[in-house]
Order: C-alpha cells, then structure tokens, then sequence
C-alpha cells in the first residue's frame, strides 16, 4: 500500500542532470546499483542494469567527481526509497527514481555543490 502511495505523490522539484554519470553504490554490499542521471536535495535518477525493489530502502553512497574526491570531498552518503523503476530507452538499462529518505546537513551541502558546479544547463525549448 505505501508503495502505491510514493508512485503517485508528484515530484516539486526540478532535477538537474549533471555532466557526469557518477557511480551509485549500495553501501552495505558496496554493489553498484547504477549510474546518477540527474538529481536535487529530495532524490535522484539512476540508470543501470539491476532492478531496484519498489518501496526498498538503501543505504546509498554517491561517488563525487574526481576533481572534488581530489581535493578531499569523500562520496555523499544517504538513504533513499526506490519509488519506481521502467526500462530505460537505452536497452538494457533500467531507470529507477529514488526519494531519499535520510540526508544529513553535509550530504546536501555536496549535492547542492554537485548542482552548482556540473549540471548542465536548465533551459526550457519553446515550440
């Protein structure tokens, strides 16, 4: 039932699509559940070849780009709800959208600073 919930509630935010696919890791396995398509301070959207459980939990780590793990950045840790999964366009991927469901003060620092230094621009096309 609550996973029929979290598919229908609409998301306010824009995600921005980043310059990098950077690396999402589940961090008690330290599998690698996908690649970050786009994201912002309330979740994100991975691409990969594993099918997430809708209504799971993971314990996540997102890996930064090098030129911040460089300079001592370590990967942002959080936890986010996979709230659905469709095969991608890009066959055999899957798209999965995660909510995330604990973030501390610092993990939204570091996707703030993912957003302002590597997302691509946020232009609107008019017809």
């Amino acid at each position: 039932m609550a996973a029929n919930i979290l598919v229908s509630e609409k998301r306010t935010l824009a995600r921005r699509e980043l310059i990098y696919y950077l690396k999402v890791i589940e961090h008690l396995s330290s599998q690698e559940l996908g690649r970050l398509v786009d994201i912002h301070t309330r979740g994100l959207l991975l691409i990969g070849q594993n099918c997430l459980n809708v209504g799971q939990d993971y314990p996540i780590n997102i890996e930064m780009p090098k030129v911040l793990s460089e300079q001592g950045y370590p990967p942002i840790e959080a936890k986010a709800r996979c709230v659905w999964v469709h095969p991608s366009q890009a066959r055999p991927f899957n798209e999965s959208g995660l909510m995330f469901t604990e973030t501390s003060e610092e993990a939204r620092r570091s996707i703030n600073l993912l957003i302002d230094l590597f997302a691509l621009p946020d232009i609107t096309l008019k017809a």
